[in-house]
């Protein structure tokens, strides 16, 4: 009979500790969807705002490469820096803009010695455009 007991109330409080660790994990769950959810909202405005940005750096590529190119580079080093604190949808989004700030790097370089690919350059910025709106559909 006590062992029957003892049964019975390993069993309560294992039932117990089940409904408990299953209560926690549905909050991690809930508050890491709304944290992911935060930081994709985030990331689809800092890559719409960047690409702004670089559409206006892009312009410039034939005026002042050297400017363009800092303006570029700088974007392009702030999205790097934010991938990593990304979830893996957004993250390839942001990441598929960086390559487009890549292209447009390496155009405002080529500008510097007057040999600016013009097709490329509106590649990239195509590439940039489909990042940004991508990010929209998924946030």
């Amino acid at each position: 009979m006590r062992r029957l007991r003892a049964t019975t109330h390993t069993a309560l409080a294992l039932s117990g500790a089940l409904l408990v660790l299953t209560g926690c994990s549905e909050v991690e769950e809930r508050v890491s969807q709304a944290a992911s959810d935060a930081g994709c909202q985030i990331a689809q405005e800092a890559v719409d705002g960047v690409a702004t940005q670089a559409r206006r750096a892009a312009d410039e590529i034939g005026a002042d490469p050297a400017a363009a190119e800092r303006e570029l580079t700088a974007l392009r080093d702030g999205l790097a820096a934010a991938e990593g604190s990304l979830s893996d949808e957004t993250r390839q989004h942001v990441a598929d803009a960086r390559a487009a700030l890549d292209t447009l790097v390496a155009q405002a370089r080529a500008g510097a010695e007057g040999a600016v690919d013009q097709e490329a350059v509106a590649e990239a910025e195509t590439a940039l455009d489909t990042a940004v709106e991508d990010l929209t559909q998924v946030c």
